[in-house]
């Protein structure tokens, strides 16, 4: 039976009059008066005001929990690690010809209707505690539950449909459950909201009302209540219901589509605030009104820092509802979860990693096992991430390992994805001094030898090797320098090429501390010959979470070769020295895109995703805005490739991915430059073809990833390594630079 709420009627003002303290009719409108002038409207200029809270920025790590009817046929084909979902049974099991489809028929029978999977769904082992202790186990310091997915099943006891979990199969509150348990645990709470359902008969994105796949018979939507709008009338009051029943620190809505989320975030954001004990909170950017405390790219992480915050989501393995098929070795390894978490933080990201509970409530060992190993790593390494902040680069390009750099007050971490060996070689930009320390975290403690040798910095390993640290799978060192008490950021930003007329390059400082920063001076090194004004800038002390930009005037002689030329820029605040170097090409006119407009193919097509997309000119990677290329999927060795109609001097390639999803994977790619056709669709054979230049890129691709490529050719392809993923690109720019 459902339960009387005692908010019914009251809406959000309702609701906080309610739990607000008795006042005197003046204390009581001024206090409304204060509020008033700070509240958020549901516009998007008030809204993009708000950011992501501080608890947020710092925690680092969340758990995402995808759980429902989908649970319990538990089913989407194994692709060993890349994307499969299982929560999106009931539209697979729709799709004629689908593996979900054949499947369901021969286990199932084809009068079997996905709804009954709601009545079988027994979460007889389902024990929030036990969630709640994992999550912490793990070193996570968020949750996020979903509530509803796609399939319009809510978990709670929603009042605007009886399909819900109340009303049908379990006859439980689940949220509510998980979210009375952690009412005293450390965890931030978050909920999951599909924005969107697949077969409501009202709204459904996929058809109003659902339908038998195998005999097209229409079939029962089951608990619905007929309403007459999808939004105002079921999608806005559950929302709102969510709020005022579990007063979430994030709301994480799902998908978009038609929605009331301006009126929404105005609302949830003033009642966070207006209350007598306020608290942030924070809201993702899938509510379909393009808003956001955060980005969230799924199964994909930004390919370098983001100054943005971000939060990157993915299940442990191809899945976030539990997929019976996956076996352990499908899923990241313990070593894989941690390498790839370092890389989400030194870039500005958070890691929500998805766990996918069985029907009746258990996380699969396999799935806690590789969480408690990444909370084993945090207790020996979290000093290096929770906190933290980037700093001027995550990676390390002369590093003699994969390396990422975070840093947190006056110390800078670098984390070795793989033990050095005998020595850590890394860049020569270090904020390093002759009486700085930098020492192994799990170790004893003993200071490391280091040195600068050619630009770099040598650091002497201990002599036990990994074992000289309780920590694994990934290497934590913590270097400081006494009288640092906190680090700045400086970057570099030149413009492409210089093209005969003086240019300006940028310095940026920032203070990413809490506290002021020392004052400062900023130089600027350029090559031999040119010139650069002025010769330095002072800079005043920084206040905390401030940055300054310095410009300096650059010209380059008329004369010089047309050829890439390194400038670096030095700054000193107090005792530490900071270097930031980039390289732009000299003795150019400009640089021309000669890939626009060309002859483009591809291995195969899908949804309307042609080949010419990426040649047009659009580097717009939104899949709905309509100039992002598809391969098939499954697909392997997907590649795209164009011919510039002769041969031409190639100076970079710019590669820009989709941005909505999936940016993943456009990773593990080459770039193929001939001047001739290519002879085969193979990348072994490609590899092996004579005159073919090739360029491999590890991580995904980036808005984009510019490839130095210093070549000339008339044939240029883009293609995957993998055997299974499709290609999607929203542009390919060939550069060709036009000397002066």
């Amino acid at each position: 039976m459902r339960r009387k709420r005692w908010w019914a009627g009251l809406g959000v003002v309702g609701i906080l009059a309610a739990a607000v303290p008795v006042l005197s009719p003046a204390a009581t409108a001024q206090v409304a008066q204060d509020q008033a002038a700070d509240d958020y409207e549901p516009t998007p200029e008030s809204l993009n005001k708000h950011k992501s809270p501080g608890w947020f920025d710092d925690a680092k790590l969340g758990f995402f929990i995808h759980w429902g009817p989908y649970s319990v046929p538990a089913y989407a084909p194994n692709k060993h690690g890349e994307a499969s979902y299982a929560e999106h049974y009931v539209r697979l099991m729709n799709e004629t010809g689908s593996d979900t489809n054949k499947r369901h028929r021969q286990v199932y029978g084809e009068d079997f209707d996905y709804d009954r999977f709601i009545k079988e769904w027994k979460p007889d082992k389902f024990k929030p505690e036990e969630w709640l202790k994992l999550f912490e186990q793990g070193g996570g310091k968020y949750f996020n539950l979903v509530t509803k997915h796609h399939d319009g099943v809510a978990l709670w006891d929603t009042g605007t449909t009886d399909r819900s979990t109340a009303a049908l199969g379990p006859r439980r509150d689940l949220v509510k459950e998980l979210m009375d348990a952690a009412k005293d645990s450390p965890l931030k709470r978050g909920l999951y909201y599909s924005m969107i359902e697949w077969y409501h008969p009202v709204g459904g994105q996929i058809r109003k009302g659902m339908v038998n796949p195998y005999t097209g018979k229409d079939i029962p939507y089951t608990g619905y209540k007929p309403v007459d709008d999808y939004v105002m009338d079921h999608q806005y009051p559950q929302m709102k219901e969510l709020v005022s029943e579990f007063d979430p620190d994030i709301v994480w809505c799902d998908s978009n589509g038609p929605n009331n989320a301006n009126q929404f975030m105005a609302e949830y954001y003033n009642q966070a605030k207006d209350r007598p004990k306020p608290k942030d909170v924070a809201v993702n950017d899938r509510c379909g009104n393009w808003i956001g405390d955060f980005d969230t790219p799924e199964y994909t992480v930004e390919p370098d820092i983001n100054p943005e915050k971000w939060e990157a989501t993915r299940g442990l393995g191809g899945s976030f509802g539990y997929n019976a098929e996956e076996q352990p070795e499908d899923l990241l390894s313990s070593d894989e979860l941690i390498d790839s978490f370092v890389d989400i933080v030194s870039k500005n990201g958070n890691l929500l990693l998805n766990l996918g509970p069985k029907a009746d409530g258990s996380i699969p060992e396999m799935q806690a096992e590789r969480v408690r190993d990444l909370g084993a790593w945090l207790k020996i390494n979290g000093e290096a991430i929770y906190g933290s902040t980037y700093w001027n680069h995550a990676e390390d390009d002369n590093s003699n390992v994969p390396v990422r750099y975070t840093m947190k007050n006056g110390a800078l971490y670098v984390t070795a994805l793989k033990w050095p060996g005998e020595k850590l070689t890394l860049s020569g930009d270090l904020p390093l001094a002759d009486n700085s320390t930098i020492k192994l975290l799990g170790s004893d403690g003993a200071k490391l030898p280091f040195k600068r040798t050619d630009g770099k910095v040598d650091i002497t390993m201990p002599a036990q090797g990994a074992s000289a640290t309780a920590g694994r799978d990934a290497y934590t060192f913590k270097i400081t320098t006494p009288g640092v008490n906190q680090l700045q950021r400086t970057k570099l930003s030149l413009p492409a090429a210089e093209t005969g007329e003086p240019v300006t390059a940028s310095v940026t400082v920032s203070n990413p501390s809490d506290r002021p920063s020392p004052d400062g001076r900023v130089t600027l090194d350029v090559p031999q010959g040119w010139t650069v004004k002025p010769d330095k800038v002072t800079v005043e002390g920084l206040a905390p979470h401030a940055s300054r930009t310095v410009k300096f005037t650059v010209q380059a002689p008329q004369d010089i070769d047309p050829k890439r030329y390194r400038l670096t820029a030095r700054a000193a605040f107090g005792r530490a020295h900071y270097e930031s170097s980039q390289t732009m090409w000299g003795g150019v006119d400009h640089f021309e895109n000669v890939a626009k407009s060309t002859t483009a193919t591809q291995k195969s097509e899908a949804h309307g995703g042609v080949p010419a997309r990426a040649v047009d000119g659009n580097t717009d990677g939104v899949w709905g805005h309509g100039s992002v290329t598809h391969t098939k999927e499954p697909e392997s060795e997907a590649w795209w490739q164009t011919d510039l109609g002769s041969s031409r001097d190639i100076a970079d390639i710019a590669v820009w991915n989709r941005k909505d999803c999936c940016g993943d994977r456009t990773s593990n790619y080459y770039v193929f430059v001939s001047d001739t056709p290519f002879t085969s669709g193979s990348v072994k054979d490609t590899l092996a073809q004579p005159g073919v230049k090739a360029y491999f890129q590890e991580k995904g691709a980036g808005s984009p990833t510019r490839i130095p490529a210093d070549t000339k050719g008339r044939y240029v392809r883009v293609q995957l390594t993998s055997t299974t993923a499709p290609l999607s690109l929203a542009e390919v720019e060939v550069l060709s630079a036009v000397r002066r």
